[in-house]
């Protein structure tokens, strides 16, 4: 007897090819807790498949049971067979064929794989109700350790076959098996397998995502609101960088939207959005490169040291921008099918590691050049800015420090039993990420937001001194980028937009007192 094993796994080559083909057609044959067969082959003789992985929690244990119990649906599943010599009608008490599902903690106590398929000697003791079908260690009452099997009939095409409905009364996982104990294998099995919990068709281990998304959501809104109002009451006095948070906020809000908008059609309709399902991915990458491009440019010094970046290092942001965007949709497209049962830890390992290195090259970009930003602040003398960087320092070591560990703890968990792990799963690999943005996010508002002195933390040109380092008046009259961090409370700010708009008499009067000059207006220019 053969034992077959769960569908090929893709090769590393195709790593694009394969997450676009999960993120629009839903794996295959897969939408959400429904399992399609379209034409689909039989097994070979004496061999089972494991097809895919279900989430299912009991009446008892769901967290909402607002929709009944649980249920498993075999629905309208015939074979048909594409033999040229056999029809229908000769097979029609063929039942060989079946579908089951079953815990998967309990997966190798009841199936033996050496031997699982019934013999007239296992129904003459009882263990199996009929030769040729599924051997269940459990007897000939497998409902009662939570396996449900349904044998697929050849019918004559256009027969509409009978639904048939269970109740499931234990909280797990469940592995969906194709197995065929006869002797033919010129058939093809049309029809799908239905599961619903207490609140619908979310998987389990999806389901607390909808919540979270919808909490997500209404956090993003508030700091919109907040943060519009602060823009709005000082508008006069904004920066680039706080014009790039409010995009952020605005693409955190989208990305959490579409994702409790998801989750709900998900568990109403039984389906995948594929629109929803992609939009919200794009959303998800666009969020994160636009927020790591952000603290990347902000550490170059752009407005803050110099008014643009060059050419070169545009070029290098955007080469890294476009491959961030393919790798993490990679990512987040392979991570939502983790548990289907259809994809290899490898192949998801493989996944997670580009993207990985990745951030680790744009965190160490990031990091060289705060370093080199904080100290060109410290030899220039402008405390504030220092500041406000070295508190930007702080919190990107506080982030990177929680999101290396939350990566290898999602390493880690992956390698355990998934029985193990599907209840919180969710947490760390989608929740904590999630807060840890939000909480940056917030620290980054509080340290950048609009008030009457942000003008103070953008670009100024220092001027130059036209006289010698060593005068009486560089001595008495500190350059201005010097200036600026020593304002006592109800002094005006002395920046350069100041000096060079301000009350032009207050420079006047300094100049003539050096040289001399006994009436406003004097000419000087002969003593410079």
């Amino acid at each position: 007897m053969a034992w077959a094993g769960a569908s090929r796994q893709p090769r590393c080559g195709r790593l694009l090819m394969v997450s676009l083909s999960f993120a629009w057609f839903g794996g295959p044959g897969v939408q959400a807790q429904l399992y399609k067969f379209e034409d689909t082959p039989v097994p070979e003789a004496k061999s089972l498949h494991t097809m895919y992985a279900f989430y299912i929690y009991s009446h008892i244990d769901a967290p909402d049971r607002s929709l009944g119990s649980p249920f498993v649906k075999f629905h309208s599943l015939v074979a048909q067979s594409t033999s040229a010599t056999e029809t229908n009608d000769k097979l029609e008490t063929y039942s060989g064929v079946q579908l089951s599902i079953l815990p998967y903690s309990d997966f190798w106590k009841l199936i033996n794989p050496n031997r699982f398929c019934s013999l007239p000697d296992d129904v003459q003791a009882g263990y199996a109700s009929a030769p040729d079908q599924l051997l269940v260690q459990a007897g000939p009452n497998p409902e009662a350790v939570g396996m449900y099997t349904h044998t697929v009939r050849f019918a004559k095409p256009g027969a509409i076959p009978k639904d048939v409905q269970v109740p499931v009364r234990l909280t797990g996982v469940y592995i969906l098996v194709f197995s065929n104990c006869g002797n033919f294998i010129d058939a093809t099995v049309s029809g799908s397998v239905v599961v619903k919990n207490a609140y619908g068709f979310l998987p389990g281990n999806e389901y607390h995502k909808m919540p979270f998304y919808g909490w997500l959501s209404l956090g993003y809104a508030a700091l919109a609101v907040m943060w519009l109002l602060l823009t709005f009451r000082w508008w006069r006095e904004l920066i680039h960088i706080q014009g790039c948070i409010a995009g952020v906020i605005f693409l955190g809000l989208v990305e959490a939207f579409l994702w409790w908008i998801f989750f709900n059609d998900w568990n109403s309709s039984g389906n995948r959005g594929k629109v929803l399902f992609v939009l919200a991915i794009m959303s998800t990458v666009l969020k994160s490169i636009f927020s790591y491009m952000l603290v990347l440019v902000a550490s170059l010094g752009w407005g803050v040291t110099r008014p643009y970046l060059d050419q070169r290092t545009i070029l290098k942001i955007q080469a890294v921008s476009l491959l961030y965007i393919v790798l993490d949709f990679i990512r987040e497209t392979v991570l939502s099918f983790r548990h289907s049962h259809t994809l290899s830890l490898t192949f998801v390992l493989l996944c997670l590691l580009p993207v990985s290195l990745l951030n680790g090259g744009i965190f160490y970009w990031i990091f060289t050049a705060l370093s080199g930003l904080i100290e060109t602040l410290r030899e220039r003398r402008q405390s504030d800015k220092l500041l406000l960087f070295q508190r930007l320092w702080k919190l990107l070591v506080f982030a990177m420090g929680v999101a290396s560990l939350m990566l290898l703890w999602q390493i880690f968990d992956l390698s355990r039993s998934i029985m193990l792990r599907w209840h919180y799963q969710w947490l760390f690999a989608d929740g904590v990420s999630h807060l840890l943005f939000l909480v940056v996010l917030m620290v980054m508002m509080f340290l950048w937001a609009p008030n009457t002195n942000s003008q103070r933390y953008a670009y100024s040109q220092q001027i130059d001194s036209k006289y010698d380092k060593d005068s009486e008046l560089e001595a008495k009259a500190p350059p201005v980028w010097a200036q600026e961090d020593t304002l006592e409370e109800g002094e005006e700010d002395e920046s350069f937009w100041a000096s060079t708009h301000g009350n032009t008499q207050s420079v006047t009067s300094t100049v003539t007192s050096k040289f001399g000059a006994d009436k406003i207006g004097a000419d000087v220019s002969a003593n410079i």
